[in-house]
Protein backbone atom coordinates (compact mmCIF):
# COMPACT_ATOMS: atom_id res chain seq x y z
CA UNK A 1 0.00 0.00 0.00
CA UNK A 2 1.39 3.40 -0.96
CA UNK A 3 2.30 5.67 1.94
CA UNK A 4 0.58 9.02 2.41
CA UNK A 5 2.36 11.86 0.66
CA UNK A 6 3.92 14.41 3.02
CA UNK A 7 2.41 17.91 3.03
CA UNK A 8 3.84 21.34 3.74
CA UNK A 9 2.07 21.19 7.11
CA UNK A 10 4.00 17.99 7.98
CA UNK A 11 7.31 19.73 7.19
CA UNK A 12 6.33 22.81 9.21
CA UNK A 13 5.38 20.68 12.25
CA UNK A 14 8.63 18.70 12.07
CA UNK A 15 10.72 21.88 12.00
CA UNK A 16 8.54 23.85 14.42
CA UNK A 17 7.71 26.72 12.06
CA UNK A 18 4.63 27.90 10.19
CA UNK A 19 3.68 26.50 6.74
CA UNK A 20 4.22 29.99 5.29
CA UNK A 21 7.86 29.93 6.50
CA UNK A 22 8.42 26.62 4.69
CA UNK A 23 6.80 28.12 1.58
CA UNK A 24 9.08 31.20 1.72
CA UNK A 25 12.15 29.00 2.20
CA UNK A 26 11.26 27.02 -0.94
CA UNK A 27 10.36 30.03 -3.08
CA UNK A 28 13.12 32.32 -1.80
CA UNK A 29 10.70 35.23 -1.80
CA UNK A 30 11.43 36.18 1.84
CA UNK A 31 14.58 36.20 3.95
CA UNK A 32 14.82 33.10 6.17
CA UNK A 33 17.75 32.57 8.54
CA UNK A 34 20.30 30.04 7.33
CA UNK A 35 19.91 27.61 10.29
CA UNK A 36 16.11 27.54 9.87
CA UNK A 37 16.37 27.10 6.10
CA UNK A 38 18.83 24.22 6.55
CA UNK A 39 16.46 22.48 8.99
CA UNK A 40 13.53 22.97 6.59
CA UNK A 41 15.36 21.40 3.65
CA UNK A 42 16.66 18.59 5.85
CA UNK A 43 13.06 17.70 6.81
CA UNK A 44 11.90 18.07 3.18
CA UNK A 45 14.45 15.39 2.19
CA UNK A 46 13.67 13.25 5.23
CA UNK A 47 9.88 13.32 4.65
CA UNK A 48 10.26 13.22 0.84
CA UNK A 49 8.00 16.26 0.57
CA UNK A 50 7.20 17.26 -3.01
CA UNK A 51 5.51 20.62 -3.55
CA UNK A 52 2.41 20.49 -5.74
CA UNK A 53 3.34 21.58 -9.24
CA UNK A 54 -0.12 22.95 -9.93
CA UNK A 55 -0.30 24.81 -6.60
CA UNK A 56 3.03 26.49 -7.38
CA UNK A 57 1.93 27.28 -10.93
CA UNK A 58 -1.27 28.82 -9.57
CA UNK A 59 0.67 31.04 -7.18
CA UNK A 60 3.10 32.18 -9.87
CA UNK A 61 0.48 32.33 -12.64
CA UNK A 62 3.03 30.39 -14.69
CA UNK A 63 3.91 26.73 -15.23
CA UNK A 64 7.38 27.49 -16.60
CA UNK A 65 6.58 24.99 -19.37
CA UNK A 66 6.33 25.38 -23.15
CA UNK A 67 4.38 22.85 -25.22
CA UNK A 68 6.18 21.65 -28.34
CA UNK A 69 3.85 19.86 -30.77
CA UNK A 70 5.69 17.77 -33.38
CA UNK A 71 4.76 15.07 -35.85
CA UNK A 72 7.64 12.77 -34.82
CA UNK A 73 11.12 12.60 -33.33
CA UNK A 74 12.45 9.37 -34.93
CA UNK A 75 14.12 11.43 -37.63
CA UNK A 76 17.49 12.65 -36.27
CA UNK A 77 16.80 16.05 -37.85
CA UNK A 78 13.63 16.46 -35.76
CA UNK A 79 15.40 15.24 -32.62
CA UNK A 80 18.25 17.74 -33.11
CA UNK A 81 15.72 20.55 -33.62
CA UNK A 82 13.76 19.71 -30.45
CA UNK A 83 17.02 19.41 -28.51
CA UNK A 84 17.96 22.88 -29.77
CA UNK A 85 14.59 24.25 -28.66
CA UNK A 86 15.14 22.84 -25.15
CA UNK A 87 18.54 24.52 -24.88
CA UNK A 88 17.23 27.87 -26.16
CA UNK A 89 14.12 27.81 -23.94
CA UNK A 90 16.30 27.15 -20.90
CA UNK A 91 17.93 30.56 -21.43
CA UNK A 92 14.52 32.05 -20.58
CA UNK A 93 13.92 29.62 -17.66
CA UNK A 94 11.39 27.53 -19.56
CA UNK A 95 11.26 23.75 -20.04
CA UNK A 96 9.70 21.98 -23.04
CA UNK A 97 6.91 19.40 -22.90
CA UNK A 98 6.73 17.49 -26.18
CA UNK A 99 3.52 16.15 -27.72
CA UNK A 100 3.77 13.83 -30.75
CA UNK A 101 0.84 13.51 -33.14
CA UNK A 102 2.14 12.19 -36.47
CA UNK A 103 0.74 13.88 -39.56
CA UNK A 104 -2.86 13.23 -38.47
CA UNK A 105 -4.70 16.57 -38.58
CA UNK A 106 -7.26 15.68 -35.90
CA UNK A 107 -4.59 14.51 -33.44
CA UNK A 108 -2.68 17.72 -34.06
CA UNK A 109 -5.78 19.78 -33.23
CA UNK A 110 -6.40 17.77 -30.06
CA UNK A 111 -2.83 18.22 -28.81
CA UNK A 112 -2.87 21.98 -29.39
CA UNK A 113 -6.19 22.26 -27.55
CA UNK A 114 -4.92 20.12 -24.67
CA UNK A 115 -1.78 22.20 -24.23
CA UNK A 116 -3.84 25.39 -24.13
CA UNK A 117 -5.91 24.32 -21.09
CA UNK A 118 -3.39 25.66 -18.57
CA UNK A 119 -0.76 22.93 -18.90
CA UNK A 120 1.79 25.29 -20.46
CA UNK A 121 2.56 29.01 -20.74
CA UNK A 122 3.03 28.93 -24.51
CA UNK A 123 3.12 26.58 -27.51
CA UNK A 124 5.52 25.97 -30.40
CA UNK A 125 3.76 24.33 -33.35
CA UNK A 126 6.07 22.19 -35.50
CA UNK A 127 3.23 20.40 -37.31
CA UNK A 128 3.29 20.91 -41.09
CA UNK A 129 -0.44 20.11 -41.32
CA UNK A 130 -1.51 22.92 -38.96
CA UNK A 131 -1.36 26.45 -40.40
CA UNK A 132 -0.42 29.46 -38.19
CA UNK A 133 -3.96 30.91 -38.19
CA UNK A 134 -5.43 27.55 -37.23
CA UNK A 135 -2.88 27.04 -34.45
CA UNK A 136 -3.74 30.45 -33.01
CA UNK A 137 -7.44 29.67 -33.08
CA UNK A 138 -6.92 26.28 -31.39
CA UNK A 139 -4.71 27.75 -28.65
CA UNK A 140 -7.02 30.67 -27.87
CA UNK A 141 -5.40 33.09 -25.41
CA UNK A 142 -2.26 30.95 -24.98
CA UNK A 143 0.64 32.40 -27.03
CA UNK A 144 1.62 30.12 -29.92
CA UNK A 145 4.29 30.31 -32.62
CA UNK A 146 4.18 28.15 -35.73
CA UNK A 147 7.72 27.26 -36.71
CA UNK A 148 9.03 28.83 -39.97
CA UNK A 149 5.60 30.10 -41.09
CA UNK A 150 4.73 32.51 -38.26
CA UNK A 151 3.38 35.82 -39.54
CA UNK A 152 4.41 38.60 -39.75
CA UNK A 153 7.98 37.29 -39.37
CA UNK A 154 8.24 34.06 -41.41
CA UNK A 155 11.43 32.20 -42.28
CA UNK A 156 12.12 32.08 -46.02
CA UNK A 157 14.04 28.98 -47.09
CA UNK A 158 14.99 29.36 -50.76
CA UNK A 159 14.62 25.77 -51.94
CA UNK A 160 14.70 26.77 -55.62
CA UNK A 161 18.18 28.27 -55.21
CA UNK A 162 19.21 25.28 -53.11
CA UNK A 163 18.09 22.85 -55.83
CA UNK A 164 20.08 24.77 -58.45
CA UNK A 165 23.14 24.79 -56.16
CA UNK A 166 22.95 21.01 -55.72
CA UNK A 167 22.37 20.39 -59.44
CA UNK A 168 25.23 22.74 -60.38
CA UNK A 169 27.53 21.01 -57.90
CA UNK A 170 26.74 17.61 -59.45
CA UNK A 171 26.75 18.89 -63.04
CA UNK A 172 30.20 20.47 -62.58
CA UNK A 173 31.43 17.04 -61.51
CA UNK A 174 30.22 15.37 -64.67
CA UNK A 175 26.82 14.06 -63.57
CA UNK A 176 24.17 14.25 -66.31
CA UNK A 177 21.60 11.77 -64.95
CA UNK A 178 20.49 12.95 -61.51
CA UNK A 179 17.69 11.47 -59.39
CA UNK A 180 15.68 13.06 -56.60
CA UNK A 181 13.73 11.51 -53.68
CA UNK A 182 11.20 14.05 -52.41
CA UNK A 183 10.24 14.94 -48.82
CA UNK A 184 6.51 15.32 -48.08
CA UNK A 185 7.01 17.93 -45.33
CA UNK A 186 10.19 19.81 -46.21
CA UNK A 187 8.36 22.75 -47.81
CA UNK A 188 5.42 22.63 -45.35
CA UNK A 189 2.32 24.09 -47.01
CA UNK A 190 4.17 25.35 -50.09
CA UNK A 191 4.09 23.33 -53.31
CA UNK A 192 7.35 21.46 -53.92
CA UNK A 193 8.89 23.26 -56.90
CA UNK A 194 12.02 21.09 -57.04
CA UNK A 195 10.95 19.04 -60.06
CA UNK A 196 10.13 22.20 -62.01
CA UNK A 197 13.57 23.60 -61.19
CA UNK A 198 15.19 20.34 -62.33
CA UNK A 199 13.35 20.44 -65.67
CA UNK A 200 14.42 24.05 -66.24
CA UNK A 201 18.01 23.31 -65.22
CA UNK A 202 18.40 20.41 -67.67
CA UNK A 203 16.54 22.30 -70.42
CA UNK A 204 18.90 25.28 -70.14
CA UNK A 205 21.80 22.92 -70.80
CA UNK A 206 20.17 21.12 -73.70
CA UNK A 207 19.92 17.94 -71.67
CA UNK A 208 16.98 15.59 -71.20
CA UNK A 209 15.09 15.23 -67.94
CA UNK A 210 13.33 11.94 -67.23
CA UNK A 211 10.25 11.82 -64.92
CA UNK A 212 11.48 8.42 -63.73
CA UNK A 213 14.37 10.15 -61.97
CA UNK A 214 11.98 11.44 -59.29
CA UNK A 215 10.48 9.33 -56.48
CA UNK A 216 8.01 10.55 -53.84
CA UNK A 217 9.64 9.73 -50.52
CA UNK A 218 8.27 9.58 -46.98
CA UNK A 219 11.26 10.94 -45.02
CA UNK A 220 12.28 7.45 -43.89
CA UNK A 221 15.18 5.08 -44.50
CA UNK A 222 12.70 2.62 -46.01
CA UNK A 223 11.49 5.14 -48.60
CA UNK A 224 15.12 5.92 -49.43
CA UNK A 225 15.63 2.23 -50.21
CA UNK A 226 12.45 2.10 -52.32
CA UNK A 227 13.36 5.33 -54.08
CA UNK A 228 16.84 4.16 -55.02
CA UNK A 229 15.42 0.83 -56.26
CA UNK A 230 12.85 2.53 -58.49
CA UNK A 231 15.11 5.30 -59.79
CA UNK A 232 18.03 2.99 -60.57
CA UNK A 233 15.68 0.51 -62.27
CA UNK A 234 14.02 3.15 -64.45
CA UNK A 235 16.77 5.69 -64.96
CA UNK A 236 20.21 4.32 -64.06
CA UNK A 237 21.30 7.71 -62.73
CA UNK A 238 24.84 8.49 -61.53
CA UNK A 239 23.70 10.64 -58.60
CA UNK A 240 20.69 10.94 -56.26
CA UNK A 241 19.85 13.81 -53.93
CA UNK A 242 17.22 13.47 -51.22
CA UNK A 243 14.82 15.62 -49.21
CA UNK A 244 16.44 14.58 -45.93
CA UNK A 245 19.42 12.60 -44.63
CA UNK A 246 17.28 9.65 -43.52
CA UNK A 247 16.39 8.90 -47.13
CA UNK A 248 20.03 9.35 -48.13
CA UNK A 249 20.90 6.67 -45.57
CA UNK A 250 18.27 4.50 -47.26
CA UNK A 251 20.07 5.00 -50.60
CA UNK A 252 23.29 3.88 -48.86
CA UNK A 253 21.54 0.73 -47.61
CA UNK A 254 20.18 -0.03 -51.09
CA UNK A 255 23.66 0.42 -52.54
CA UNK A 256 25.16 -1.92 -49.93
CA UNK A 257 22.54 -4.61 -50.62
CA UNK A 258 23.09 -4.40 -54.37
CA UNK A 259 26.87 -4.16 -54.41
CA UNK A 260 26.87 -0.59 -55.74
CA UNK A 261 29.86 1.45 -54.60
CA UNK A 262 29.36 4.97 -53.23
CA UNK A 263 30.61 7.28 -54.66
CA UNK A 264 32.38 5.37 -57.47
CA UNK A 265 29.18 4.04 -59.05
CA UNK A 266 26.54 6.22 -57.36
CA UNK A 267 26.91 9.65 -55.77
CA UNK A 268 24.56 10.76 -52.97
CA UNK A 269 23.63 14.18 -51.53
CA UNK A 270 21.38 14.55 -48.46
CA UNK A 271 19.62 17.36 -46.62
CA UNK A 272 19.76 18.31 -42.88
CA UNK A 273 23.37 17.47 -41.93
CA UNK A 274 22.37 15.35 -38.94
CA UNK A 275 25.27 14.08 -36.77
CA UNK A 276 25.23 10.65 -38.44
CA UNK A 277 25.99 12.24 -41.84
CA UNK A 278 29.60 12.84 -40.80
CA UNK A 279 30.11 9.32 -39.41
CA UNK A 280 28.51 7.11 -42.08
CA UNK A 281 30.97 5.56 -44.56
CA UNK A 282 31.70 7.32 -46.83
CA UNK A 283 30.80 10.57 -45.01
CA UNK A 284 27.70 12.09 -46.63
CA UNK A 285 27.76 15.30 -48.65
CA UNK A 286 24.63 17.12 -47.49
CA UNK A 287 22.94 20.48 -47.02
CA UNK A 288 23.12 21.95 -43.52
CA UNK A 289 19.68 22.95 -42.27
CA UNK A 290 20.02 26.20 -40.25
CA UNK A 291 18.81 24.70 -36.96
CA UNK A 292 20.43 27.20 -34.58
CA UNK A 293 19.18 30.29 -36.43
CA UNK A 294 15.62 29.00 -36.80
CA UNK A 295 15.44 27.73 -33.20
CA UNK A 296 16.62 31.11 -31.90
CA UNK A 297 14.15 32.93 -34.16
CA UNK A 298 11.23 30.74 -33.07
CA UNK A 299 11.93 31.04 -29.34
CA UNK A 300 12.46 34.81 -29.58
CA UNK A 301 9.07 35.17 -31.29
CA UNK A 302 7.37 33.13 -28.57
CA UNK A 303 9.05 35.05 -25.73
CA UNK A 304 7.96 38.31 -27.39
CA UNK A 305 4.37 37.04 -27.39
CA UNK A 306 4.64 35.80 -23.79
CA UNK A 307 5.75 39.29 -22.76
CA UNK A 308 2.75 40.76 -24.61
CA UNK A 309 4.96 42.75 -26.96
CA UNK A 310 4.06 43.27 -30.65
CA UNK A 311 5.99 41.44 -33.36
CA UNK A 312 7.97 43.57 -35.78
CA UNK A 313 7.16 42.55 -39.40
CA UNK A 314 10.04 41.17 -41.42
CA UNK A 315 11.45 38.02 -42.97
CA UNK A 316 14.34 35.81 -41.94
CA UNK A 317 16.39 34.32 -44.79
CA UNK A 318 19.06 31.95 -43.42
CA UNK A 319 21.69 30.32 -45.60
CA UNK A 320 21.63 26.57 -46.31
CA UNK A 321 25.25 25.68 -47.15
CA UNK A 322 26.32 22.51 -48.90
CA UNK A 323 28.67 20.51 -46.67
CA UNK A 324 31.00 18.67 -49.04
CA UNK A 325 32.28 15.32 -47.81
CA UNK A 326 33.07 12.08 -49.66
CA UNK A 327 29.81 10.78 -51.16
CA UNK A 328 30.08 12.51 -54.57
CA UNK A 329 32.46 11.32 -57.31
CA UNK A 330 34.04 13.57 -59.89
CA UNK A 331 33.01 12.10 -63.26
CA UNK A 332 34.14 14.97 -65.46
CA UNK A 333 36.78 12.88 -67.26
CA UNK A 334 34.29 10.07 -67.78
CA UNK A 335 31.73 12.55 -69.18
CA UNK A 336 34.37 14.07 -71.46
CA UNK A 337 35.28 10.59 -72.74
CA UNK A 338 31.63 9.76 -73.54
CA UNK A 339 31.21 13.04 -75.42
CA UNK A 340 34.47 12.38 -77.34
CA UNK A 341 33.29 8.91 -78.39
CA UNK A 342 29.93 10.37 -79.46
CA UNK A 343 31.65 12.98 -81.63
CA UNK A 344 34.60 10.97 -82.98
CA UNK A 345 33.52 7.35 -82.72
CA UNK A 346 36.75 6.37 -80.94
CA UNK A 347 37.83 6.57 -77.30
CA UNK A 348 40.27 9.20 -76.03
CA UNK A 349 43.89 8.15 -76.50
CA UNK A 350 45.50 7.30 -73.14
CA UNK A 351 47.97 9.91 -71.88
CA UNK A 352 50.79 9.38 -69.41
CA UNK A 353 50.45 13.01 -68.34
CA UNK A 354 46.76 12.57 -67.52
CA UNK A 355 47.50 9.38 -65.58
CA UNK A 356 50.17 11.13 -63.55
CA UNK A 357 47.82 14.01 -62.78
CA UNK A 358 45.15 11.55 -61.68
CA UNK A 359 47.57 9.83 -59.32
CA UNK A 360 48.63 13.17 -57.81
CA UNK A 361 45.01 14.19 -57.30
CA UNK A 362 44.23 10.87 -55.63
Amino acid sequence: MAKRAATIVDVARAVGVSPSTVSHAISGKREISTPVKERIFEKIRELDYRPSFFAQALKRSSTGLIGVVANECRNPGAAVFIDGLAAELEKYSYRPVVGLTGLNHRKGEEMLRRFSTGLVDGVINLLPQIRPEEAQQLCGSVPVVTNIREQPVPVWLDYDKLTRDILSFLWDRGHRRIGYITSPVRMYDRADTTVGVMKAFFGERGAEFEPGWVFEGEDSIESGISGAERIMKDGEVTAIFTGNDQMAFGVYRWAYRNGVKIPDELSVVGFDDVPQAATIIPPLTTVRFPVEEIVRHTVELLVTKLNRRPLTPGRMTPEMPLVVRDSVADRTQETHNRQYVKLHGTPVEPSNRLSAMHCIAA
